[in-house]
């Protein structure tokens, strides 16, 4: 992959690794500070982060909290090979963890098989994979059928927040090991491992803003208070735009569209919404996921609406189909790899040590702006 196909923190990541590697930054000298590292480069403060935090899990720096990042010394450093693999005594036998997910249609589930069968595979253990098919009944049944399939523990993507409730309840009674992938569960004391909804479209909306947008909408198919990932990214979106002074007013946001555009049908309910950012003088919009980003995009081009001269899109996800476009969709990328290993290893924790913690994981995102949006005149 070439410089410029790179994600820019992956490009970040890169020059800061080979400056340590030649030797211009010394064992525990300090590297720029992420608002340093995003006015040199001109990205935001999560793409920067993102880079110190891979660089961090490579072993090439560590972080003191408060001070900034700094260079390992070179027996810390990790050996630039593949890692050699573990002796007997380091794996134990390989019980099946098993991963529940809606769908396999996205690549976005790839990733999760792909992180967490990565991380398993090299301690012994194996992963099988599940589909509800999107069925809350089927959700139920898989959930309720992984003990007695020989599963030591589960990574579920629930289809919502309260789907699967009682089931998960009832394994959590039987101290069954669950951690969530996607979702957090509100009021269950089961881990999971989600994306910085919040952060993401915070600063996804803080850069439209940066590009003279104010009157910015806000859609979701989801409904909020059902689905907490995407509650998060609304809450992301006020944020960003309450920090700024930008009001957020009744006709820039519609949440939980799902029954009204399933009844209407996309194509009157798109071009209705379209024509009312239009009339409502609507410059830009922050989408839930970019599926839906993408058929805004496509709508939009039917009502002879110019993207982003007319409508700045952001999406969130970093679905290939954004790159496909002849109007490329900026958006907000999940790093599903790395959802999927964080869920398994802390299984792995919980099968080994007895204790995987009950909180939220949080997995950085990056900020990818493509054609979709720009700065208005």
């Amino acid at each position: 992959m070439s410089k410029s196909q790179k994600p820019l923190y992956s490009v970040i990541k890169d020059e800061l690794q080979s400056k340590i590697d030649q030797g211009d930054y010394q064992p525990d000298q300090q590297l720029p500070t992420e608002n340093e590292l995003s006015s040199l480069y001109s990205v935001s403060r999560i793409t920067t982060r993102r880079a110190l935090e891979e660089l961090e899990r490579e072993g090439y720096i560590y972080r003191i909290q408060g001070s900034g990042s700094f260079v390992k010394r070179a027996e810390a450093a990790p050996e630039r090979q593949t890692p050699a693999p573990l002796s007997f005594a380091e794996v134990e036998p390989g019980p099946i963890i098993s991963m529940i997910l809606p769908h396999l249609d996205e690549g976005a589930m790839v990733g999760y098989i792909r992180g967490a069968s990565d991380y398993l595979n090299r301690l012994g253990y194996h992963l099988s994979v599940h589909t509800s098919n999107s069925d809350p009944a089927l959700e139920e049944e898989l959930l309720e059928s992984m003990p007695g399939r020989g599963s030591s523990a589960v990574i579920l993507y629930p289809l919502n927040d309260s789907c699967s409730f009682e089931r998960l309840n009832r394994l959590y009674l039987m101290d069954f090991p669950i951690v969530t992938i996607d979702k957090e569960m509100p009021g269950m004391p089961i881990p999971s491992v989600v994306s910085d909804n919040f952060g993401g479209v915070y600063e996804a909306v803080s850069r439209l803003i940066d590009l003279g947008h104010r009157r910015i909408a806000f859609f979701s198919n989801a409904a909020i208070e059902s689905v907490s990932s995407v509650r998060s990214r609304y809450f992301g979106y006020c944020k960003a735009m309450k920090d700024r002074g930008v009001p957020i007013l009744p006709e820039l946001v519609r949440l939980g569209a799902s029954k009204e555009l399933k009844a209407a049908g996309k194509t009157a309910f798109f071009s209705g919404l379209l024509n009312g950012y239009r009339e409502n003088g609507i410059t830009a919009v922050q989408v839930e996921n970019d599926l839906i980003a993408v058929q805004l995009l496509l709508y939009a081009q039917q009502l002879d609406m110019r993207i982003p001269d007319d409508l700045s899109i952001f999406g969130f996800d970093n679905n290939p189909i954004c790159e496909m476009l002849h109007i490329p969709v900026a958006t907000v990328g999940q790093n599903y790899d790395e959802i999927g290993r964080t869920a398994a290893e802390l299984l792995i924790r919980r099968l080994r040590q007895g204790q995987a913690g009950t909180g939220q994981h949080v997995v950085p995102v990056s900020l990818i702006e493509r054609k979709s949006v720009h700065r208005l005149a």
